[in-house]
């Protein structure tokens, strides 16, 4: 049983998606959450939903971008709550702010903007986190990265190369700061089905997604959560400088592997197979 009593949470992003899965699984399992987000909206009011339940909850804007909104976050925590145990750099900037695409066709600020927004933020988050870590006397640095970090798209090269990059920050923290009782892991998503995704991205790509994963069904932001609540507990004491893998799958296959199970299997793609939420 995972027990998060008395920790202290961080999570950026924490408003919606993978974020606000974790913030609701870490407060119910005792923990004190800290909902860093620039959607003050959204992040009030998972406050005042996770407070309602008897949680210990706060929000507090930070933009991953301002390097001074990082550094006061986890301040904050401390001030608030007494200390800092985990910290979950979860929050990314989306493609709206800084458009990827192949390299040919690059522009260097999108570059530099992606790189910061999806590595540059996350290694400012454990620069600040760490000291506060090593008073406590240790904690736990969970990193959201993604598949493209492992495998190649076509026209995601800036953010595939900031999650490859977000891979050997993961492995230097844990390796630097192991012996102050330190760990940094990396959760590695597949496919998610969040809200923004299915707001941005049209259904045949998800059916996509969905008959390219050998598990029935895509992930959920509660699944991804699990994993993070693994990674920032007792119960993975002795791991640290990893990345795990959430995809169902998608990526332990061989090309083959789909036209097979089909022609072996009769397995074809419809949404109670693949159990698509309902809209």
């Amino acid at each position: 049983m995972i027990d998060l009593t008395g920790k202290v949470a961080v999570i950026t992003g924490g408003a919606a998606g993978i974020g606000q899965a974790t913030a609701r699984k870490m407060t119910a399992l005792g923990a004190s959450v800290v909902i860093a987000d620039v959607d003050m909206a959204s992040a009030d009011a998972l406050v005042d939903e996770l407070t309602a339940a008897g949680s210990a909850a706060a929000a507090v804007r930070a933009d991953i971008l301002v390097e001074s909104d990082i550094e006061a976050m986890l301040a904050f925590a401390v001030d608030r709550f007494g200390g800092l145990d985990i910290l979950h750099n979860n929050a990314g900037i989306p493609r709206t702010i800084a458009p990827d695409s192949e390299v040919a066709l690059m522009d260097a600020t999108n570059w530099r903007r992606t790189l910061d927004g999806h590595l540059t933020s996350a290694m400012l988050g454990c620069k600040y986190a760490i000291p506060h870590m090593i008073t406590r006397g240790g904690g736990s640095i969970v990193n959201t990265s993604s598949s493209s970090a492992i495998a190649a798209t076509m026209d995601l090269a800036a953010y595939s190369s900031a999650k490859a990059g977000l891979h050997a920050l993961t492995r230097e923290v844990a390796v630097t700061y192991g012996r102050d009782n330190i760990r940094c892991n990396a959760v590695v998503p597949g496919a998610v089905l969040t809200a923004r995704g299915r707001a941005t991205l049209p259904p045949d790509i998800f059916r996509l997604f969905a008959e390219e994963t050998p598990l029935p069904r895509l992930s959920m932001p509660e699944d991804i959560a699990d994993a993070v609540v693994f990674l920032a507990s007792e119960a993975s004491r002795m791991i640290t400088g990893q990345a795990l893998v959430v995809d169902g799958g998608m990526q332990s296959k061989l090309p083959y592997w789909l036209p097979k199970m089909k022609a072996t299997r009769g397995d074809r793609f419809d949404e109670t197979t693949f159990a698509f939420p309902e809209d």
